[in-house]
């Protein structure tokens, strides 16, 4: 496809639609009214949904945009092998613009007062690409199978707030029909919890929430995914999976619910991640390309490229964290020294030109619960006290400290030269040697799930705007295999599982904020930036929607059109 036209040609309409959520009390009953869709394909027997007046044709919605290569496309299980693609598959909910949940596989739901028994309708007509319905049976399948230790999934944890799941996931009860999901008829699925869970919708709206087909999983097993063999339930299916090459999405004509896009196909060519430019968005190869701080300069001179420059909210932390249980970082005065020895203005002005914020703690600005300011009198840069720590901890000027490793994800150029500005920090500030190590990001998150780092810069995207996500996902203490990190703390533990199942919302707050110091006070990782992504998208790139600070919402491949 050639996409010719002028920037001068860009519209300001914005086509997404409003889905009203009507909530009565804290946590009673809920109705999600779905989207009006059109019971035909579009014009000229397309399954896409009709386009907006200002739409290019139909045989120029293609949309193309470069990444990795996925491993597989069985994001329940290995979310971090799925890579920047579309995955499609449709949840119960899903997340609008806003990060509210809206309806997907289901349209409606309710809970019960005290918040421990949820119900879901599942949307009837509801089909698999393969004709099969989708039924309430399919999801009691899936969850099963993300919390089955059998299948190792290490997002598991995102569903211990199910009934069972914590021992189930662990191994301690082998019957997987004791987890609190059982389907009451074919579209009707129930869902109890723990305790009260105000949040559970942003739980089954997260992105690996998502149904498999278990005839197809049962006999392929791990190859259920590949092209051949592929069944998914969104309003995307995958028409081709070159190895090497490219993958391509199109509308799936089985699809019934309110998420039909508007595109006729989405091109994912492949490329390693490491070597991404935006060489091929200048030659109008892509719509849409990341863009790395190391090319704004040049994208800012560029009369044709700096209209195109977007940013997207990130929801974001940057930090490094520590294998806390054995030495040296078991001694808090080592990891303060650490966090005390980084200068966050130089990483936030200099180094990313005014793209991040400094972080003092793990709840970044997008969220109301945001404390940062409170928080920088235990994080801030302060290399006097460094040296003191350094020093009283038995390492004076960094003196015998064993040389460690700083374990790096899948670096793009602009961490690469974090990391090593960091690394020259620590050397200068308390005279310890740190070396870069490099992984992808299987090797990453396996090393680190599983405790093999001594240190590790790593990023955390929210998952939904609630504290929860940010405190306690990440740092209650899990047993290794579970959790990112190895530090623990009682009282942290205590309180955030008290403000989890809190229905209040200001008690919950104080709860969370209480924690929140606990775990920077002890330095459960040192806090470094919360980034906002830069994107390029081409301007006829629309039904995007806009942020009052100036940002964009993700890419949502449902909403976008190709206009005139």
């Amino acid at each position: 496809m050639s996409h010719v036209m002028s920037h001068a040609l860009k519209c300001a309409t914005r086509c997404a639609a409003v889905i009203p959520i009507v909530i009565f009390g804290a946590a009673a009953v809920f109705f999600l009214i779905p989207l009006l869709i059109s019971a035909q394909d579009g014009a000229g027997g397309s399954a896409a949904r009709p386009l907006p007046p200002d739409a290019s044709p139909r045989d120029q919605q293609v949309f193309r945009y470069m990444s990795p290569e996925p491993r597989t496309l069985d994001s329940a299980i290995n979310d971090y092998d799925t890579e920047d693609t579309i995955i499609p598959f449709e949840p119960l909910l899903r997340r609008d613009p806003n990060w509210n949940p809206e309806p997907a596989a289901a349209d409606g739901y309710v809970s019960s007062p005290d918040g421990k028994i949820w119900t879901f309708h599942l949307r009837e007509g509801a089909r698999w690409s393969d004709g099969r319905p989708v039924t309430a049976h399919d999801f009691v399948y899936s969850f099963r199978r993300m919390l089955d230790p059998q299948e190792a999934n290490p997002y598991g944890f995102f569903y211990h707030d199910f009934k069972n799941a914590r021992p189930i996931n662990r191994g301690e009860i082998k019957d997987l029909t004791q987890l609190g999901v059982r389907a009451v008829d074919d579209l009707t699925l129930e869902i109890e919890t723990e305790k009260s869970a105000p949040y559970l919708p942003y739980i089954v709206s997260y992105g690996n929430a998502l149904p498999v087909p278990p005839w197809q999983v049962e006999k392929y097993e791990r190859k259920w995914t590949r092209l051949e063999n592929i069944v998914s339930n969104s309003g995307f299916k995958v028409s081709e999976w070159v190895t090497g090459s490219h993958m391509t999405f199109i509308p799936d004509p089985m699809y019934n619910g309110p998420h039909k896009p508007y595109l006729e196909k989405v091109i994912h060519p492949f490329r390693n991640a490491a070597v991404a430019t935006v060489l091929a968005y200048e030659n109008n190869e892509v719509d849409r390309e990341l863009v790395d701080v190391t090319d704004m300069p040049r994208i800012m001179a560029d009369p044709e490229l700096a209209p195109d420059l977007v940013k997207v909210a990130a929801r974001a932390s940057w930090y490094l964290f520590f294998r806390t249980r054995q030495p040296p970082f078991d001694d808090v005065r080592v990891r303060e020294a650490f966090t005390r020895a980084i200068d966050r203005e130089v990483i936030t002005k200099i180094l990313l030109g005014d793209t991040a914020v400094p972080a003092y703690s793990m709840i970044p600005p997008e969220f109301a619960e945001y404390n940062g300011p409170a928080m920088k009198s235990y994080q801030s840069y302060d290399p006097d006290r460094a040296r003191e720590l350094i020093r009283e901890a038995g390492y004076p000027r960094g003196r015998g400290f064993p040389r460690q490793e700083m374990w790096l994800r899948a670096p793009n150029p602009t961490i690469k030269r974090i990391s090593e500005a960091i690394m020259a920090m620590l050397k200068e500030n308390i005279g310890v040697d740190v070396t870069i190590r490099s992984a992808d990001r299987t090797m990453y998150m396996n090393n680190m799930y599983n405790w093999r780092m001594n240190l590790g810069l790593i990023v955390f995207y929210a998952d939904y705007l609630d504290p929860r996500n940010m405190l306690d996902m990440i740092w209650h203490s899990q047993p290794q295999g579970y959790g990112r990190s190895d530090w623990t703390n009682a009282e942290f533990d205590r309180l955030v599982e008290q403000a989890a199942s809190e229905l209040d919302r200001q008690k919950r707050r104080a709860l969370y904020a209480e924690a929140e110091e606990i775990m920077v006070a002890d330095y459960a990782g040192s806090f470094l930036f919360h980034p906002v992504n830069l994107e390029l998208r081409k301007p006829w790139v629309k039904g995007m929607t806009e942020n009052p600070d100036g940002t964009v919402g993700a890419m949502d491949y449902t909403r976008v059109y190709i206009s005139r």
